[in-house]
């Protein structure tokens, strides 16, 4: 339980570094690298660790090494990847490509509260279950689906915005069991919220394409 508090505590601070650089001016590329290589010991390697330990070690533990592995790939894969999308600017920041690694690890979490995190895994269904999760994850970091930011955010709902997020981290805190992996989930299945609205405003009809279509039709009349 201690391992499951101490890396949600990780993401949260992550989350808060990049904004404190750009407040204080202090962003640079030295810092993006570091940055990057604390996540990967942070949220990779440690997270692969408490994979093999809470899910493998007793029953499979040459199985947990290869799914622990499988996931501190996906995760350093992830990190190089956004480094160098970054550095090319090839996204808007507001777009992460792929699931950013902090919410790999902690999906990996979500799934420790909902089942027992005193007590390791010991049914096969259960191993096998975790085991796909674990490798869906690592795929979703490998992966080109788009995941969205709070990055330039422009809404007259900035202050909803703010006391929802205020709600959500004290939610995380004192009910964890239950608002980690509910958060969790709804940032995992995110992008196909996002898809289906951006489908939405492309077939929505544009007003001024309507007006103009009007004014022809009514010209043509003449």
């Amino acid at each position: 339980m201690t391992a499951v508090y101490m890396i949600t505590g990780s993401v949260l601070l992550d989350g808060f570094d990049g904004t404190v650089a750009r407040l204080t001016n202090t962003e640079s590329n030295f810092g993006v690298q570091l940055d990057s290589l604390v996540d990967a010991v942070a949220f990779g390697c440690v997270t692969s660790i408490f994979i093999y330990f809470w899910g493998f070690k007793v029953p499979y533990p040459q199985v947990g090494k290869v799914i622990g592995f499988m996931f501190l790939s996906a995760g350093i894969i992830r990190l190089a990847r956004f480094n160098v999308l970054k550095e090319a600017h090839a996204f808007p920041s507001n777009i992460f490509v792929g699931l950013p690694i902090p919410l790999g690890a902690l999906s990996i979490c979500s799934v420790v509260l909902l089942f027992s995190p005193d007590k390791p895994l010991s049914s096969n269904r259960d191993i096998i279950l975790f085991s796909i999760f674990v490798m869906l994850v690592a795929f979703l970091m490998i992966s080109t689906v788009k995941y969205r930011t709070l990055k330039k955010i422009k809404s007259k709902y900035n202050l909803l915005i703010l006391l929802l997020l205020a709600i959500l981290i004290a939610a995380s805190i004192n009910f964890p069991s239950y608002a980690i992996p509910v958060i969790t989930l709804i940032y995992l299945t995110s992008p196909i919220v996002f898809i289906i609205t951006d489908k939405f405003k492309k077939n929505k009809p544009n007003p001024m394409q309507v007006n103009n279509y009007q004014e022809s039709n009514r010209t043509s009349e003449d």
